[in-house]
């Protein structure tokens, strides 16, 4: 049975999910590399979930 994911938890991977926008629209990161932590970043979102 799948758990709820916490508030903390959902503040984490907004604030992560910002961060990653940030970086690329100031050019820090690639287009690739953005998408690459977005994955990441949905995939320990839903890792929460499951445990």
């Amino acid at each position: 049975m799948a758990k709820k994911v916490t508030e903390e938890q959902m503040a984490r991977s907004i604030w992560l999910n910002y961060y990653n926008n940030y970086l690329f629209e100031h050019g820090a990161i690639t287009e690739d590399e953005r998408n690459k932590m977005a994955i990441k970043i949905y995939n320990k979102c839903n890792s929460f979930t499951q445990q």
